[in-house]
């Protein structure tokens, strides 16, 4: 086995232990970049990915063609310099667009809400609304005078936290 095939095999070993990692423990991305002062995008080709996207560029040229020679290498250092480019730019692309469809909401103004549970006494309970497209339960809190039910549908505002009903003319029992 030549050394560029083990070139390869290692780093493609490398690129698939990372990529499984980060797909199966999505918050461990572990990544060391160069300190290099010419820019972000140029510390972030020349980082321990970038680094792996150029071997295994730069040694799948070597393994086709089955040789060693000046236009082989070149062909090679061509690839891998593509493959790191490229890939970092369709990484920055994927996060990008994982950063859009992730939207935190924290206040809550006029929005449906079914309640869930409610105790009477202490004037507090929980309503299902729906937050990021999934039911969620919410604490509310209610002033003298206001009785709700489960099940009842209701506006509630507040926080992500704490909500109140919003208009009080179709609570009050």
């Amino acid at each position: 086995m030549a050394w560029y095939e083990i070139v390869l095999l290692v780093a493609s070993i490398l690129f698939l232990l990372s990529t499984v990692g980060s797909l199966l423990f999505g918050g461990i991305d572990v990544d060391f970049d160069a300190d290099i002062d010419a820019g972000a995008v140029l510390s972030d080709v020349f980082s321990f990915k970038g680094l792996l996207h150029f071997s295994i560029g730069f040694s799948l040229v070597l393994t086709l063609m089955r040789e060693v020679t000046f236009a082989s290498v070149s062909y090679g250092v061509i690839t891998g310099l593509v493959f790191a480019v490229v890939l970092y730019f369709l990484y920055r692309f994927m996060y990008a667009k994982a950063q859009q469809s992730m939207k935190y909401t924290h206040d809550i103004k006029e929005m449906d809400a079914e309640v869930y549970f409610w105790h009477k006494e202490k004037r507090i309970g929980e309503v299902f609304v729906t937050l990021e497209g999934r039911p969620v339960t919410i604490t509310i809190h209610c002033p003298e005078g206001v009785d709700l039910e489960k099940g009842q549908k209701l506006k509630v505002s507040g926080t992500r936290k704490l909500v109140s009903p919003s208009s009080f003319e179709t609570v009050i029992i």
